[in-house]
């Protein structure tokens, strides 16, 4: 007897519609502060930049529910072959990208712009899922342990991000590589030795690795009232734009800091300055619990994932959403510098709200195929 429809009937039933609604209302908040921040009062029509991220987004929607219609499995199989296609991408990027503000990270596709660097966070997830599903610990991973996904996966991403050069990627990188070993899980030992040489690395890298511009970035988040008119002018304006808010904001398309470009990269980096301006102190809350709830709609997949692979799958992803949104959010409060890290969904970038939808598409995947 062909039990078929009652497969769908059963997977229609656990499909995970919190998730999409979540992200689905994400996406709306995120065109309508980026309409806000771009369109001009002395221009005619919709902003370019609208209308590409509008295209983007959609055509990440569509992806989303392509890979949640995909069994785990499948990316199980396909992980090496994709994270070699991602490496592959980073190369020819070296090669012949496009060279855009001193850093070559785009290929040009038609009439927009692809960034690999972004679609490396997820290559590395799923690559590493595969690795460490394939090797259960029961007593932790160890440094030692750990040093051959560092170098079979971590490496190649991070070197050739770094080369082009995209610091904040790279960074990034490093940074969801340690939070995804927390959720396979460490020793103690291993956990002491980790923040001991993140300690022990930071002075170091930044005297002698760090460019002079990027040292300046350390510096304006510690002193940014330094230089109020130089390297100090973006932080200080942001803080000025989230504050001038208050408790309920000022309204749709009425705030003054990015309208009147008081805010340098209000659409990118600073996205949620103006969302702050125009809807305040609740409606920042409001945003921070939809980002909350979809991370742990995240968990709760990763939990009741049908085997490892999909439970560290799911892990990953959120563990890329938790950093794109604290690293984000900690450049424009002036708690950390400012890397180019967007805000998820909101801040324009094609290939960042592609990346980030199509990692939502894997959670879906997991989520609906979870264990009975």
């Amino acid at each position: 007897m062909d039990r078929r429809p009652e497969v769908i009937r059963e997977r229609r039933l656990r499909f995970d519609w919190p998730l999409l609604l979540v992200t689905v209302a994400l996406c709306l908040l995120g065109l309508a502060t980026l309409y806000s921040a771009t369109v001009s009062p002395f221009a005619e029509g919709m902003p370019s930049t609208f209308k590409r991220q509008s295209v983007f987004m959609g055509a990440g929607l569509v992806g989303l529910l392509a890979l949640g219609a995909l069994d785990p499995r499948f990316y199980e199989r396909v992980a090496y072959v994709a994270f070699g296609a991602v490496v592959g991408m980073l190369v020819i990027v070296l090669v012949m990208g496009a060279v855009r503000g001193g850093s070559q990270r785009w290929l040009d596709v038609g009439p927009f712009n692809i960034q690999p660097s972004e679609l490396a966070k997820l290559a590395l997830v799923v690559a590493c899922a595969r690795y460490f599903a394939a090797r259960p610990r029961e007593d932790g991973w160890g440094m030692r342990e750990l040093m051959t996904p560092a170098v079979l996966f971590l490496l190649p991403l991070a070197g050739l991000v770094f080369v082009e050069p995209d610091l904040g990627t790279t960074l990034f990188l490093v940074f969801t590589f340690v939070g995804l070993t927390f959720m396979v899980g460490l020793r103690w030992r291993t956990l002491a030795v980790v923040f001991l040489l993140g300690a022990l690395a930071a002075p170091t890298a930044y005297f002698y690795v760090l460019d002079p511009y990027q040292r300046e970035r350390v510096d304006t988040m510690l002193r940014p009232d330094a230089d109020p008119k130089g390297s100090g002018y973006q932080s200080i304006q942001g803080r000025y734009a989230i504050g001038s808010g208050r408790w309920t904001g000022k309204g749709f398309g009425e705030g003054t800091q990015g309208r009147l470009r008081f805010l340098p990269e209000q659409h990118t980096d600073f996205i949620f300055s103006v969302y702050a301006e125009e809807r305040g102190f609740l409606g920042s809350l409001g945003l921070l619990v939809l980002y909350f709830a979809q991370m742990l709609l995240g968990l709760w997949a990763a939990w009741n994932a049908r085997d490892r692979f999909g439970s560290i799958l799911a892990s990953g992803v959120v563990t890329i959403l938790f950093c794109q949104v604290c690293i984000n959010l900690g450049g424009v409060l002036g708690l950390m510098p400012i890397t180019g890290v967007t805000l998820p969904f909101m801040s324009y970038g094609g290939s960042s709200v592609l990346t980030m939808l199509l990692g939502i598409g894997l959670l879906l995947s997991v989520s609906m195929r979870r264990a009975p």
